[in-house]
């Protein structure tokens, strides 16, 4: 059984609606460490990798290791319900079946029961990719250069070289280009083994950074040429951290 109470409801709701932006349905695991979930987007395009500790409730009880199936889109209903203020419990019990979501604030109390379900778990091992270079960022400038970027095409190519970051769309429309030095205030640390450069989809790079940009201020980039690009996104407790496979011959 799992009876978890959220130290803040509001940022785990944000939280959620960072994972729901690479699947729909998901498998939380709750253990004695907390919950966590993994998943691959259906394309195989975009991974996530989520982790929200115990240390992130004000109470937490797990006695077994646990698979919750929710289907992400409806459980944001339900936590949109919440009201500012209130105690959230999150119990569950595998012999029913249901998540119940118990908020209590002022003596009254209201109770949710959710239904879950059978998710088929997929294997899914963070990539195995040695990354020549990183970056440190400002989560709002990087989102910032990708709206940019939206305004002329459907794809963007991150190059590291020369003490800089640098953000480059070309479409039909025209081109636009981000470039970030080193010891910029929004590029707070740069690291590169070698130049890289790689290309990736916008659509994923807009609905992540529109996402997980409201539960973090600081993200981190890795890359390596032509390969997946990691997303590292700073969270108080846990991790956030997002995978999106490069667009080969774009």
């Amino acid at each position: 059984m799992l009876k978890a109470t959220l130290i803040n409801a509001g940022r785990f709701q944000k939280l959620v609606k960072a994972l729901s932006t690479i699947v729909e349905e998901g498998c939380f695991t709750a253990d004695e460490n907390g919950l966590r979930l993994t998943a691959l987007d259906p394309s195989h395009v975009a991974m996530v990798d989520f982790k929200y500790p115990r240390e992130a409730f004000e109470e937490y009880v797990c006695d077994e290791e646990l698979k919750i199936g929710m289907n992400l889109l409806e459980f944001l209903k339900f936590l949109g319900r919440v009201e500012g203020g209130e105690r959230v419990t999150l119990t569950y019990d595998k012999g029913k079946g249901k998540l119940e979501m118990t908020c209590e604030r002022g003596g009254r109390v209201r109770s949710f029961m959710i239904p879950t379900i059978e998710v088929v778990e997929e294997e899914t091992p963070s990539p195995k990719v040695f990354f020549k270079a990183s970056a440190k960022m400002l989560t709002k400038s990087v989102e910032g250069a990708i709206k940019d970027a939206s305004l002329v095409s459907d794809h963007v190519r991150f190059e590291v070289s020369e003490g800089q970051l640098k953000m480059k769309a070309v479409g039909d429309l025209g081109t636009v280009e981000v470039v970030w030095k080193e010891g910029s205030d929004e590029l707070l640390e740069l690291d590169a083994e070698e130049d890289v450069h790689a290309t990736f989809s916008l659509s994923f790079l807009r609905d992540i950074f529109k996402a997980a940009g409201k539960t973090s201020e600081i993200v981190v980039l890795e890359l390596s040429t032509d390969m997946p690009i990691k997303l590292d996104f700073a969270i108080p407790e846990g991790r956030l951290i997002y995978y999106l496979a490069p667009c080969i011959g774009v």
